[in-house]
């Protein structure tokens, strides 16, 4: 997949305009071979800073079995088309590429573990606008360009709170 094969898909998926506000979302965490792992949800918050071209973007992961993730992201709009953040728990930088309907997220982070350990995991994350009010995310996880898992997730929210598109 090439974010490429995107450009003339709407509705378009702006970062900074979809992920400003309140979002909710609920996923599952799935094996290679389709075996569930985890099922979850997420609250959402962003905050989108015109003059530094800088979305604060915080996620409160809760899982099925207890454990939680807070995830604090600083994701800046190098150009057209263009992104990259930052995360407490990333090595380096986050980079993005937008088009059309899509968004691709890509980065390596130190995930926290329930028995309070981290693994390190390389994500490739592809998020999709469905409508004004949907975001659909598919994102692997693995090491060495070999993924171990598939997390599907919906982000859901009010209509009144999306930006215009533009």
């Amino acid at each position: 997949m090439d974010i490429d094969d995107f450009a003339h898909t709407t509705p378009p998926l702006l970062p900074e305009r979809f992920l400003t506000g309140p979002l909710r979302g609920w996923g599952v965490i799935e094996t290679v071979l389709g075996r569930l792992i985890r099922r979850f949800t997420v609250e959402a918050q962003g905050t989108w800073d015109e003059t530094r071209s800088l979305l604060s973007f915080h996620e409160d992961w809760s899982f099925d079995d207890g454990h939680t993730d807070h995830l604090r992201w600083r994701i800046r709009r190098t150009g057209a088309g263009s992104y990259s953040g930052t995360e407490d728990r990333i090595e380096g930088d986050a980079k993005g590429e937008q088009a059309g309907a899509a968004f691709h997220w890509r980065y390596t982070r130190r995930v926290p573990q329930k028995d309070g350990g981290e693994v390190k995991l390389d994500f490739d994350d592809w998020f999709w606008r469905i409508d004004d009010d949907t975001l659909i995310v598919k994102g692997s996880a693995g090491r060495f360009g070999l993924p171990f898992a598939t997390a599907h997730a919906t982000y859901r929210r009010s209509a009144a709170h999306i930006a215009p598109a533009v």
